[in-house]
């Protein structure tokens, strides 16, 4: 599917991050700059840092909030859903309200999942630190969040990973992004969603979904919202956004979200790099 384009000064850092399967410049020019604030993590500590996370539980039989594993090659933090089903079995991580649109936020996740059946995972920016979840309904899209970017799958709809964004609940929500890639159970990935700005004096953003191998290669990069897009916008870009991981089991066995990397950036400042 071709990539849809927005006429905006902003897609320049759009055009750079294009590279980022092929070359290592892109995390140095942008990543690096004195103008960028963020954060990465690879969990190779013993304890996730109180300081930077918001962790949370469904409160369901057996959910447990993510930990870092010990003892395991890179680091990782593992998600576990419990066995309740439904909302009151998910695992979540989330940051601050400290990311906008409008300063072209980015997050990037490394991850893995147990099983590709009677799950539900997101991956990306939400507005709120404690919903079930900040998609409702992935079908139809409808939303517990009022502004939105993630990458999700939940098999009650299908075992695709797809793009999908809120502008204000459910009034206005973007036009999916359908990947057609399902990810494999325990085989790592990359998912990164980017917020564009596209019109400042309305406060709209574009969102680019793209999704590499764990090797860094990227497979999957599609655009959506933006003011080309007459269907819908991404977030907000003046609302306030964490970086956000979600996992949720639908049914009574117990999933692991293992997360190998953990990253979010945006610029310091409203001026261009």
């Amino acid at each position: 599917m071709p990539t849809a384009r927005i006429a905006t000064k902003e897609m320049f850092r759009s055009d750079l991050a294009r590279f980022m399967g092929q070359s290592r410049l892109f995390k140095f020019l942008e990543r690096r700059s004195l103008n960028t604030v963020g954060f990465e993590d690879d969990f190779l500590g013993d304890t996730l840092s109180t300081g930077l996370y918001t962790v949370a539980n469904g409160g369901g039989s057996s959910a447990a909030s993510p930990v870092i594993q010990a003892g395991v090659l890179n680091g990782i933090a593992r998600f576990i859903t419990g066995t309740a089903g439904g909302s009151t079995a998910s695992s979540e991580l989330s940051t601050g309200l400290q990311f906008r649109g409008d300063q072209g936020a980015v997050m990037v996740a490394c991850l893995a999942v147990s099983a590709i059946t009677n799950v539900k995972i997101e991956v990306g920016f939400t507005d709120a630190l404690a919903d079930a979840g900040a998609v409702a309904t992935k079908a139809t899209p409808t939303f517990n969040a009022t502004d939105c970017a993630v990458w999700a799958i939940d098999t009650t709809d299908n075992a695709y990973w797809e793009g999908v964004a809120a502008n204000n609940g459910n009034t206005a929500p973007m036009t999916t992004v359908e990947a057609a890639i399902s990810p494999v159970a325990d085989t790592y990935e990359w998912l990164m969603v980017e917020l564009i700005e596209t019109d400042e004096s309305n406060s709209e953003c574009a969102v680019a979904f793209r999704r590499f191998t764990q090797d860094g290669v990227m497979t999957f990069e599609q655009i959506g919202g933006g003011i080309e897009d007459a269907s819908g916008q991404g977030p907000n870009g003046n609302v306030l956004l964490t970086p956000w991981i979600y996992v949720e089991a639908r049914n009574s066995t117990s999933k692991s979200l293992d997360v190998d990397h953990f990253g979010a950036w945006q610029r310091r400042t409203s001026g261009e790099f």
